[in-house]
């Protein structure tokens, strides 16, 4: 008995054969090939199907499969907001991104981080008038250590520095 779900993947006798298909694949890579909750919750819906009726699953199986997504989800948030709070602190901050064009060049683009954006769920960075995907931050520079670097720099190509 084949059952094809549309969902995950092909499901035989109850049981799912999960094979990579260039589209699976795809999605499990540019996510670091992590279960997502949407995914989860298919793989739930799924194996509920797709039960043997005649020895169903246990109901404590699914309430604890049930506590492990929203202990899931949870972590998620967490993590979002986590995310979007650090990004708020680094206004101002003197940051090096790296970024890499549609070529696969990189470029390390460098600045004050002049304001935060959070529009759409995705963390944005300003610097020097572009705006950058949070992912692309590389370093937040100390404000100390930038400006002993600017004074080194200053002095040592002819121009007069007065403390």
């Amino acid at each position: 008995m084949s059952n094809k779900t549309g969902l995950v993947a092909d499901v035989t006798n109850g049981v799912l054969n999960y094979t990579a298909s260039p589209e699976t694949t795809s999605k499990d890579k540019s996510k670091g090939g992590e279960l997502g909750k949407d995914a989860f919750l298919q793989l739930l819906v799924c194996q509920m199907q797709n039960q043997d009726p005649l020895e169903p699953s246990d109901n404590t199986e699914y309430v604890s499969q049930l506590a492990q997504f929203s202990s899931l989800e949870q972590l998620q948030n967490l993590s979002s907001e986590s995310e979007k709070a650090q990004a708020l602190t680094l206004v101002g901050k003197y940051a090096v991104l790296e970024v890499k064009d549609s070529n696969g060049k990189v470029s390390y683009p460098e600045g004050r981080i002049d304001f935060v954006n959070m529009t759409g769920g995705k963390v944005k960075l300003s610097v020097n008038g572009s705006i950058y995907d949070y992912e692309n931050l590389y370093t937040v520079v100390d404000d100390q250590y930038y400006d002993e670097q600017n004074e080194q720099e200053e002095t040592t190509d002819g121009t007069e520095y007065h403390q």
